[in-house]
């Protein structure tokens, strides 16, 4: 009798314990982009604008904390949805680190499925590997002239990859904001209408797009 008393409290611990380390708390991060504001100027139309999130990282201080499964993420910024993280209640966190792009490892692990089919029509091929950000659209004046920008590149030199990291918190939710225009301008400015492959110019208009993603928090989900 006491060995069955024993049992039952023992599958009652470990009944609590794994009840408690499933538990998660929710850490939203929404999309926005200055597209709808260029729209005002009725000049500029952008008919694509498709990026890379890959690899989020959350840390305390120095010390990595947890880590995402989802290897990448595919965003549609014309139409973007919000990236939901599930983190266990225990893990304590203070900034999120992620890349905008793809890493060069996941560049030559060959064929890939989900976010990273190249059905997505975000893959080059297996020299060049995978486009970390794509914009097209065109310019309605005068005269007319369309762009396309298909930024990528992952070895040596033409590495297009960039980081980006932010202060964050548990249980709150957080705006990405994607100003584009400062590249179109600056792209626009040296009569640059088109980048198709991986070449310097993309590394440097990879710094450009990824200087102009900021983050901002926008509500407090543990009081609501």
């Amino acid at each position: 009798m006491k060995l069955f008393i024993w049992i039952v409290f023992v599958l009652f611990c470990l009944v609590n314990v794994f009840s408690a380390s499933a538990q998660t708390i929710k850490t939203t991060f929404f999309l926005e982009t200055d597209i709808d504001h260029i729209y005002l100027t009725d000049t500029i139309h952008i008919s694509k604008c498709n990026v890379y999130l890959s690899n989020f990282k959350f840390y305390q201080n120095d010390k990595l904390a947890f880590t995402d499964t989802e290897k990448a993420y595919l965003i549609d910024l014309i139409d973007p949805i919000p990236l939901n993280f599930e983190i266990p209640t225990q893990v304590k966190y203070n900034r999120v680190v992620f890349d905008v792009g793809i890493d060069s490892l996941t560049n030559v692990a060959g064929i890939l499925t989900g976010a990273l089919d190249p059905r997505n029509g975000m893959y080059w091929s297996w020299q060049s590997g995978y486009i970390n950000f794509k914009i097209e659209g065109d310019i309605r004046s005068k005269n007319s002239k369309s762009f396309q920008y298909h930024i990528g590149g992952y070895a040596a030199k033409l590495n297009a990859l960039q980081s980006k990291s932010f202060d964050v918190s548990a249980g709150n939710s957080y705006i990405f904001n994607f100003s584009i225009m400062p590249l179109l301008t600056n792209c626009h400015k040296n009569n640059l209408f088109e980048l198709m492959s991986p070449q310097l110019k993309a590394v440097q208009m990879a710094k450009v797009f990824a200087e102009h993603i900021s983050c901002r928090k926008i509500s407090d989900l543990k009081n609501e």
